[in-house]
């Protein structure tokens, strides 16, 4: 059985193709290239790079089909860019409209990144001057219940850039409300209920071990704290205070009752966002319902059903291959 053969590891292999480059590099100089096409992006002659980017494209080829077809298109290369040394001649037209043409491409593509870098550069949880809070608090501070409401109308259907209105779903993640407006959810917004879901999860755990481990070492400090208290009382022929001071106990139940009230009044405060949030789904369906119907009357399809657009994507039926829309219900997600 023959061995397999490994470009890579054949010498000749690999003197053919790094003689095949160099004579590809060799050739460049004597193409004469327009101002506009040498340096537009940036210093290299864009013959050199579009050569470089090519055999590093090809190098981790091994098979034989593959290898054979890049030398071939490497050895025809080689032929165009010899004959295009003569600014007259058809093959050096040929260069200069494929250079513009990549040039083109180039451009979009750095353009694109350049726009999604800045994207993400916005993507911040921070207060923005230009953003509208979703809910305002109109309860006083501190005050009990706590009342939110959404702080502007829906969005009228003109401002909307699909013209079709999908109302939100309300979700909730380890009892963390928010509107699901799309899929996948963004980022930012994982990370914001990530830390939040965190934090609860980090002052229940407190709490827990406050109670299982350093309660009890208070009440044996406490314990410790009377038995000298009566040993100095009595070798200085005193009385022990009847009064009680403050002991290492009250104190290690003052910081559980602290991390209990704030554990309520969070969750005081989801539940009020919660409920705020259900009226802005409401508002949505219903203008949703409004704007179908008013958009199947000038369809000429006033007896049908009237059913909103959702963003869930259709789920597949176990037991057959047809797609089943789900629609969003009245409950709370």
């Amino acid at each position: 059985m023959p061995s397999q053969f490994i470009a890579a590891r054949s010498s000749r292999h690999r003197r053919a193709c790094f003689a095949l480059y160099k004579s590809l590099l060799l050739q460049i100089p004597h193409v004469a290239l327009p101002a506009d096409v040498a340096t537009t992006l940036g210093p290299t002659n864009p013959l050199k790079t579009l050569i470089r980017n090519a055999f590093r494209r090809n190098r981790r080829y091994n098979s034989p089909r593959l290898i054979v077809s890049a030398l071939k298109n490497g050895y025809r290369a080689l032929t165009l860019l010899s004959r295009a040394a003569d600014p007259s001649t058809a093959e050096h037209a040929s260069v200069l409209s494929f250079l513009r043409t990549n040039q083109v491409r180039v451009q979009g593509v750095l353009a694109r990144r350049a726009a999604e870098a800045a994207q993400e550069q916005q993507m911040s949880t921070a207060p923005r001057e230009d953003r509208v809070r979703l809910l305002t608090r109109v309860s006083p501070a501190g005050a009990l219940p706590v009342v939110y409401e959404p702080t502007r109308p829906p969005r009228p259907l003109a401002e909307i850039p699909a013209g079709v209105r999908r109302p939100p779903t309300l979700c909730d993640t380890l009892g963390v409300p928010f509107l699901r407006l799309r899929k996948p959810q963004p980022r930012f917004l994982e990370r914001v209920l990530r830390q939040k879901a965190q934090f609860r999860a980090n002052a229940v755990e407190r709490i827990g071990e406050l109670q299982d481990g350093d309660l009890w070492q208070a009440r044996m400090e406490d314990v410790w704290e009377r038995a000298v208290a009566r040993l100095v009382a009595s070798e200085r022929g005193g009385e022990v205070e009847d009064r009680e001071p403050a002991t290492y106990e009250k104190t290690m139940k003052t910081v559980i009752a602290h991390y209990g009230r704030r554990l309520d009044v969070e969750k005081e405060d989801m539940i009020a966002r919660a409920k705020a949030m259900w009226d802005i789904v409401l508002a949505e369906k219903a203008l949703a319902l409004e704007e179908e119907k008013e958009r199947m009357a000038r369809e000429g399809r006033e007896g049908e059903e009237v059913k909103p657009k959702v963003w869930r994507r259709p789920v597949w039926d176990k037991r057959g291959s047809r797609a089943l829309a789900k629609e969003p219900d009245d409950k709370v997600q």
